[in-house]
Parts: structure tokens; C-alpha cells; sequence
């Protein structure tokens, strides 16, 4: 059946009209809409659950002699421990009833060019913050090597001694390789807590505004590992008291790199995890090639490396630059996504 061309057409549904149909941002009165808030009862849930698996993971490495370098130490911490915010999330979904992936952004629709894009660039980026933060240090007037050769030989050596008798190039690329292929498996710990903090725990905590959802995240964090990090974990041979300060300020600052690039993925994790991955990884290796016997113990490990304060001056600029604006501005407005 067709409309009369001299008939007005007829509708299904009534047409809203403009003059009396609530904005996104008013309810069915007219009224303003409240603000977004934080779900502070569930980010408690998360915190207290992360910080029970992580210290679970670490308690016996308090009273075993060799502390953080007992062999079975990292075994513990990267397959209980750095998965305690993956189970946080679950534990605390369950609790809200809400669908996991879609609240720890774990949506692949339409985003599987951005996922890869920025796992790569993110792997990158952070072997020249690594890379740039070890230079600085050199040319501030700590010994070491630029040029790479003392590392190399030294590698050539390392492997010499392992029975690999290589050339200096082939002992390099062997290396090389070794931190690709530890990389890639780092990257599986790695996720299980940006899906935590990455994943639930950003998204939850943007009411907050953009600056309140950074430095709380980061503190929440920091704190998270501060069963690792009174042992000795980062900072070693420093004061626990400065070492814990230096780190919170640490991880608000890669919780904004991290968050950047998150946001650049459109919300997926996964990015977040290569790089933090990239960061445990890189971190050490970053500071051996430019080393040399005189190295250490003029460092200063306040200042130097990428956990110093040269290092996280470079990361927070480069999260930053890097943080897309219109993400930015939307921190405060919307609730959860």
C-alpha cells in the first residue's frame, strides 16, 4: 500500500517534540541529571581484595633469608601476585553484577587496529624513555659508556660463559631476542593487573575529573604494592620510608602514561599491558647498555633511571602530550562507560 501523493504522510509513532524532550543530560522532568559519582563501596572491594592476593603472594618472602632474591620469589609475584587486581575485578563485578569484560573495557569491536597500534607504539615509547632517561644520566656526570661497546662485550662474555661462543653482533642479537621473547611473556602478568587497574579501576574513578582520577589511581596503586616494596623490592639499599614516597609518585605519573595510551586504544587494556610490560623489562636493560664497573655506585636511584626523578619528569610530560584532549575533558562528566 502506498501514500497519496496529496495526503500528508503518516507516522508509526509520534514525533518528539524538540521543545519538550529532556537533553542527555536532564531526566524525563526537565530536571539536571546528578553528576556521576564514584563507587567508593566497590573501589574498597577492589583495593582490599588486590592487596590481599599481593600480600599473600609476597608473606613468605618477609621470613625466607633471602628475601626478594629467593628463586621462587618472581614465580610467586608474577603468577599470584600481579594477577591479584585480574581476580579484584572479577570479585568485585560479581559483587555489582555487571558484566566483566564491559567493565574492564575489554571490547574488541572495531577497535583491533587501535589494540595493536598502540601495544607497538607503547612497547617503543617506552625503550626511548628508558633509552633517553639512561643518557641523561650519563650526561649529568655518572660514568658509564654511550656507546654501547662495554654492554656488548659484556653480553658477549655472559654468553661466552654459558658455553655460546658468538661474534659481538650475534651475541647482541641473541639478547635481543631473549628480551623479545620475555617481553611477550611478561605481557600475560602484566595484564592481569591492567585489566585491574587499566581496566575497572580507571574507568571507575573518572568522576573524580581528570587530575582526581590520575593521583587517586596512582596512590591506589602504589599502595597496592607496598607488600613487595617494603622488602626491598624497588629502590634497593634505600631508606623504605623515601622509597615508598618515590614510588607513589612513580605510579601517579605511569598511571597517566598508561591511562593516555589506554585512552588512544579506546578503552582496552591491552595496549597498557605491553607497555607495562615494557617498563618491567626494559627498566634494567635500559640502564646496562650505558654502564660500566663505575656505574652503580654513582647513580642515584632518586635521580637516575626511569623510577628516578628524571625518569618520571619524562613519563608524565609524554603522558600528557599524549593523552587525547577530548578524553581529557570528558573526566567528571560521564559515569560508568
Amino acid at each position: 500500500m502506498t501514500n497519496d501523493a496529496s495526503m500528508p504522510p503518516t507516522h508509526d509513532h509520534p514525533v518528539p517534540d524538540a521543545l519538550t524532550t529532556p537533553r542527555p543530560d536532564q531526566t524525563a522532568t526537565g530536571a539536571p541529571m546528578p553528576p556521576p559519582k564514584v563507587r567508593w563501596r566497590l573501589v574498597a572491594i577492589f583495593a582490599g581484595c588486590a592487596l590481599a592476593v599481593m600480600t599473600l603472594a609476597a608473606a613468605p618472602f618477609w621470613f625466607l633469608e633471602r628475601g626478594t632474591h629467593h628463586p621462587a620469589y618472581a614465580w610467586s609475584i608474577s603468577c599470584l601476585g600481579m594477577f591479584a587486581p585480574l581476580i579484584a575485578s572479577l570479585v568485585t563485578c560479581r559483587v555489582a553484577r555487571e558484566k566483566w569484560r564491559a567493565s574492564t573495557g575489554l571490547c574488541f569491536e572495531g577497535r583491533w587496529g587501535r589494540i595493536v597500534l598502540w601495544s607497538i607504539l607503547g612497547t617503543a615509547l617506552t625503550v626511548v624513555l628508558t633509552l633517553a632517561a639512561a643518557v641523561i644520566m650519563i650526561l649529568r656526570g655518572v660514568p658509564g659508556d654511550l656507546t654501547g661497546k662495554t654492554w656488548a662485550t659484556l653480553v658477549q662474555q655472559q654468553l661466552a660463559d654459558a658455553g655460546q661462543e658468538l661474534s659481538i653482533p650475534m651475541a647482541v642479537l641473541a639478547m635481543l631476542i631473549g628480551v623479545g621473547i620475555n617481553l611477550l611473556v611478561s605481557t600475560i602478568s602484566a595484564f592481569g593487573e591492567e585489566v585491574g587497574w587499566r581496566g575497572w579501576l580507571w574507568r571507575e574513578l573518572k568522576p573524580l575529573g581528570f587530575t582526581g582520577a590520575i593521583v587517586i589511581g596512582g596512590v591506589i596503586w602504589s599502595l597496592w604494592h607496598l607488600p613487595i616494596v617494603l622488602i626491598g623490592h624497588n629502590y634497593p639499599g634505600m631508606p623504605r620510608p623515601f622509597a615508598i614516597g618515590m614510588f607513589l609518585v612513580f605510579c601517579v605519573a605511569l598511571n597517566l602514561l598508561l591511562g593516555a595510551i589506554t585512552e588512544r586504544s579506546g578503552g582496552n587494556p591491552i595496549p597498557a599491558a605491553f607497555t607495562h610490560s615494557a617498563v618491567n623489562t626494559f627498566a634494567a636493560i635500559g640502564l646496562s647498555m650505558v654502564a660500566t664497573t663505575a656505574t652503580a655506585e654513582n647513580m642515584s636511584w632518586y635521580l637516575d633511571t626511569l623510577m628516578g626523578a628524571t625518569g618520571i619528569v619524562l613519563i608524565s610530560v609524554v603522558g600528557w602530550l599524549l593523552f587525547p584532549r577530548a578524553a581529557r575533558a570528558s573526566f567528571g562528566t560521564q559515569s560508568q562507560e
